[in-house]
């Protein structure tokens, strides 16, 4: 092939692989700076459809992308050159996978010749994520062959049905490019086609779902909005416990939120009686944050029944006695509930409202990190989301969270702490955000930040300093103090003033409750908030409250 036919090949390949993509929703892409990807950059960069970022760090970038994905599940697509640039996505893409975020991979590769035989940045990029994406493909060198054409339709075309719908996930699209690199700029009459949209569909069950007596409905995250079933939802016999990543809870009175500390400290005489009282248990979407309440769902007896959204079920902690895939709304209008008996709700919920009381009464007791996410939540206001880092800050926001006015998000899919800073920012670019999180998460991620400062992205991050991993003062390895500090606490002695003036952040450092003020939480830009906290009191103190939690569980009348 001449050089002439090649440009124009490759013109062809890439400019209408972008095209399709963006017909069917793919309408930002991430790029990191690289050679063998030029191609696919400038076609990304020429669409006038496609807004695009820069983003040098590949693994960070992926997790940017996530972000972007992550509020409202549109695609996003990622671009990265040959090599281990690709292998950095590897992170976000398990997130993304287990989360049900639509990324498109787009990784440039070396052509066949320059494999397995020593060339530079040459690895082994076939279907290099397989465990964690839902389709893969690799596009052959461009060329005039007359198929061509019908290749690429046919391969966008079966890539973007896990773009949306039950097998929702992230995709991977491998692109071997020969040199010369550089398509022809002109040639955008190839970006021509106008939004496609994609088919969603939904599997309900063949006729009525009957639910008989008192159930116990739990709702972990989910994509779809489930507003409009809240009237289905509220009964005199249904029961009803939402995670803090689950929206409903905002608007629907009389949900438990407050799970973690009722089933951490029920005795074998109310476990008892709610195994007497319940007679079915329902489960909508992701599994919930809460690990007490995955071990009763573990122990019980009582009939399990599983509402996914995805194919891909989720059946931690245990496997369901039926599942149905779909929509869900659509699934739980097709469920006939009809109640018999006396039922847990009146003193679940009368339960959770007198948790709420005694935090509320005794908060101001405690000047811990604990202390500190109540002032934070309390002073949020109810249009800024919160972005509640792995491993306490989730744990801290389900257990502190008294008002329940604020849209929350978090990495639950595989609950790392990878990544977080990137997904935030990715959030905040949608909406306004605070991110809190602790100081190994931020050190972990802090290349992140740069997109911050790259394309002016205002967000506040709150940051618990505990000089270490603080969750691990939570977990038996902390019982062995020989060994515990350097192999868990792990610290790092870091003051964060000097990130935030490396990637010019306003900078604020406070060791007192009282500063957290409904102004601080709503401050305009880009900043870090840095909480120095202790890790032996933040843990004693966490601990003693919980107690207070047992005695006004316990005392429930049985």
């Amino acid at each position: 092939m001449n050089p002439s036919d090649h440009q124009e090949a490759l013109t062809y390949q890439v400019f209408t692989l972008m095209d399709l993509l963006q017909s069917y929703g793919v309408q930002e892409i991430v790029i990191s700076p690289g050679s063998r990807s030029t191609p696919l950059a400038l076609a990304a960069e020429l669409h006038p459809d496609i807004h695009t970022h820069i983003h040098p760090d590949e693994r960070s970038a992926g997790f940017f992308a996530l972000g972007l994905a992550k509020l409202e599940h549109t695609p996003v697509g990622l671009i990265c050159t040959s090599g281990t640039a690709a292998a950095n996505y590897l992170p976000a893409i398990a997130e993304a996978d287990l989360s049900h975020i639509p990324l498109v991979a787009l990784t440039a590769d070396r052509p066949h010749e320059l494999r397995d035989v020593g060339a530079p940045q040459a690895i082994n990029q076939q279907n290099m994520y397989r465990n964690y994406v839902r389709y893969y493909t690799e596009l052959p060198i461009a060329d005039v062959h007359e198929s061509h054409p019908n290749l690429l339709e046919t391969k966008v075309m079966q890539c973007v049905q896990y773009l949306k719908g039950a097998e929702m996930g992230p995709v991977h699209i491998n692109v071997p490019i020969r040199e010369p690199l550089m398509p022809d700029m002109t040639r955008t009459d190839y970006f021509f086609r106008s939004e496609k949209g994609m088919q969603q569909y939904s599997i309900v069950p063949d006729g009525d779902i009957h639910l008989e007596g008192h159930g116990i409905v739990l709702i972990g995250e989910t994509v779809e909005s489930l507003d409009c079933i809240t009237p289905i939802l509220d009964r005199e016999n249904l029961t009803v416990i939402a995670d803090p990543r689950q929206h409903i809870r905002r608007d629907m009175t009389g949900v438990i939120t407050h799970q973690d500390l009722i089933f951490n400290s029920m005795d074998v005489d109310q476990f008892d009686r709610l195994e007497r009282e319940a007679d079915f248990i329902v489960r909508i979407g992701e599994p919930l944050t809460s690990k007490a309440t995955n071990k009763f769902l573990a122990r019980t007896g009582v009939p399990q029944y599983v509402i996914s959204e995805h194919q891909a079920l989720k059946t931690f902690p245990v496997a369901p006695k039926e599942a149905y895939v779909g929509t869900i709304s659509a699934i739980m209008k097709s469920i006939r509930f009809t109640s018999a008996g006396r039922g847990p709700k009146e003193w679940l919920t009368a339960l959770d409202g007198r948790i709420s009381r005694r935090i509320e009464k005794y908060i101001s007791d405690y000047d811990d990190e604990g202390r500190f996410m109540y002032e934070i939540m309390r002073h949020t206001p109810a249009q800024r989301a919160l972005f509640l880092s792995n491993s306490m800050p989730i744990r801290d926001g389900e257990r502190y969270d008294l008002e329940n006015t604020q849209r929350i998000y978090a990495n639950r899919g595989a609950n790392g702490i990878d990544g977080v800073v990137s997904t935030a920012l990715g959030m905040a670019v949608k909406t306004p955000l605070t991110l809190v999180i602790g100081d190994i998460a931020l050190y972990h991620d802090m290349n992140g930040l740069i997109m911050s400062k790259l394309e002016d992205i205002d967000i506040n991050i709150i940051v618990f300093n505990n000089n270490g991993g603080g969750i691990f003062s939570f977990l038996p390895q902390n019982d062995n103090q020989e060994h515990f500090e350097r192999l868990f606490g792990t610290p790092l002695d870091l003051d964060f003033k000097h990130a935030a003036a490396l990637y010019n952040f306003n900078y604020m450092h406070t060791d007192k409750v009282e500063d957290i003020t409904s102004g601080l939480m709503n401050r305009k830009g880009r900043n870090i908030i840095e909480i120095k906290t202790d890790r032996v009191a933040n843990a004693a103190s966490h601990q003693d409250l919980r107690r207070q939690i047992e005695d006004v569980v316990k005392s429930v009348e049985i």
